[in-house]
């Protein structure tokens, strides 16, 4: 009883700690060492289970801990092994043990997402659209023994997440481990994946007459920008084909293969603004048939890019993705892919108060306001109601759960959650440099304008 009053205060007081909870447990547990069993090369289980490891790291993830060390001397009583073998077990981590975890998380979060109502969104009707971007871990500090006789940044490797617009969800990984190799030494695995009506969208890093002509013999499509190393052969005329909200839009054909006489349709944007690197107009080559998109439409899906970057950024600035004291590789990746099955259980969160209040005022609310409550209340609840009594308060079925998140949603105080909106940016004004040196002290301005 004394429990169920505990719980009750956190539903009022911090209802998105409890929902954050709920979520995280679905698919942060038991299973993750069923999905460590079928995908483990060498690795095997004795006192540290994967799940303990998961559970462990996302504490670091949540920005509950600052390092794992932190999260170790935290949990160091229920994991139950030394902080040596900790480490050893953190930084032996396999790919595709990681690759699974977050593919086993995309399917979680969906069948919640289901239960929740969630409606889909369609990109382009009959067609599974996937964008496919990489992200560079940062370089971290030289902690390795090799490291410390040098000044340049140790690099962790590269990450190459597929994102699933439909759901708002990361659906499937790749790892590099070695920083210098090319996003596209993937190219073969990433293309097992792909199956009949997908439709692939990336950047340019991807424009490779392999990649594309690979996709095609699939029967899959792609809205892929071109890169400047893939030239081809133009065919016909440019035809204006109206515009989008950033500028006028051209198409053409273009021969990406000369052998094969492969052809793909080269959709032109002239900006109206120019980009960060200065480009005036970008090109983007796609096979999807012309009835079924139009040249505007290519154009628009292409900028849908913007929300696989918008999730990095999220990852990166709400949650901890990297930390710059793991320099083995595999330990440092394994965090990534914890960042991102947390970020799915974010986005299944959001999905829950979209349920509860309606996705126009989800929209407004901010992810860095949430991430500060649940960071801030995730030790009181765990310590306020421990893991045995904490089950024994939650319902037992899937559908029950999906019903408690929705209740525990109602209860969100929308005005303490709520993005802060600015106006229009203002030019900067002209600066001018003062006489007597770079420096200048504030209350000498102050004392200037009264």
């Amino acid at each position: 009883m004394a429990a169920r009053t505990t719980l009750n205060r956190f539903v009022e007081a911090c209802p998105l700690v409890v929902m954050s909870r709920v979520i995280l447990d679905a698919v942060i547990n038991e299973d993750l060492d069923a999905v460590f069993d079928e995908h483990r090369q060498r690795g095997y289980h004795r006192q540290l289970l994967y799940s303990h490891l998961t559970r462990t790291i996302a504490q670091v993830v949540l920005g509950v801990c600052k390092t794992p060390n932190q999260a170790f001397n935290k949990l160091a009583e229920t994991i139950a092994v030394s902080k040596t073998a900790f480490y050893e077990k953190l930084k032996r981590v396999e790919p595709d043990v990681c690759r699974a975890s977050v593919q086993y998380s995309y399917q979680r979060c969906l069948q919640m997402m289901s239960l929740l109502k969630t409606k889909r969104r369609t990109i382009l009707s009959g067609y599974r659209c996937r964008m496919i971007d990489g992200n560079h871990l940062e370089g971290c500090d030289n902690r390795l023994k090799e490291l410390r006789k040098t000044w340049a940044r140790a690099l962790p490797g590269t990450a190459v997440v597929i994102h699933d617009p439909q759901w708002n969800l990361v659906e499937d990984i790749f790892l590099i481990p070695n920083a210098h190799a090319q996003e596209r030494t993937i190219f073969t695995d990433i293309l097992e994946t792909v199956e009949r009506k997908d439709l692939i969208v990336a950047d340019s890093h991807y424009c490779t007459i392999g990649f594309l002509t690979g996709i095609s013999a699939r029967n899959a499509c792609f809205v892929i920008r071109q890169h400047g190393s893939l030239k081809g052969t133009l065919v016909s005329t440019r035809k204006s084909r109206g515009r989008t909200k950033t500028g006028q839009v051209y198409e053409q054909q273009l021969i990406i293969d000369q052998a094969t006489g492969a052809t793909v349709r080269r959709i032109t944007v002239e900006l109206d603004q120019p980009t960060q690197s200065g480009d005036t107009e970008i090109h983007i080559l796609t096979n999807l048939p012309e009835r079924k998109a139009s040249a505007a439409r290519v154009a628009e899906i292409y900028l849908l890019r913007h929300e696989i970057e918008h999730v990095f950024y999220l990852s990166t600035t709400t949650l901890t993705c990297e930390v710059k004291g793991l320099n083995y590789p595999m330990a440092a990746l394994f965090l990534f892919c914890t960042a991102m099955i947390a970020i799915n259980c974010r986005f299944v969160l959001f999905a829950a108060l979209a349920a509860a209040h309606g996705r126009a005022v989800c929209e407004t609310i901010s992810h860095h306001s949430a991430a500060q409550e649940i960071c801030e209340g995730c030790d009181g609840l765990h310590i306020a109601i421990p893991d045995d009594e904490w089950q024994s308060l939650l319902p037992k079925a899937a559908a029950a759960r999906t019903d408690f998140l929705i209740e525990v949603a109602q209860h969100l105080n929308l005005r303490r959650h709520t993005k802060t909106v600015r106006g229009p940016k203002k030019p900067p004004p002209r600066k001018t440099p003062f006489k007597n040196g770079t420096h200048v002290a504030v209350q000498k301005i102050l004392d200037e304008r009264n």
